[in-house]
């Protein structure tokens, strides 16, 4: 499928890592390349996530944004949140 597509790793901020990719061959190719190799602490490999480049976002005053909700788990069995 076309579209643009964003690579966002994992536990990075502030836009470190990102890449664009028009294809998703571009990816394949890319993950067949990289192979197995180390993340940049050379401990772990790197994990990324892989989404579709939204070209008009919803805004809130002119910025993007993202909501983060948290929950309390009480009780396993029954389940209480």
């Amino acid at each position: 499928r076309g579209g643009t597509w964003i690579m966002k790793p994992i536990g990075r901020a502030q836009g470190k890592g990102i890449w664009i990719a028009s294809k998703p061959s571009q990816i394949e190719q890319w993950m067949k390349e990289r192979g197995m190799g180390k993340a940049e602490n050379n401990v772990c490999y790197e994990n990324f996530v892989a989404q579709r480049y939204l070209e008009d976002p919803y805004l809130v005053g002119g910025k993007k944004f993202d909501m983060r909700i948290y929950a309390v788990c009480l009780s396993y069995n029954p389940l209480r949140v």
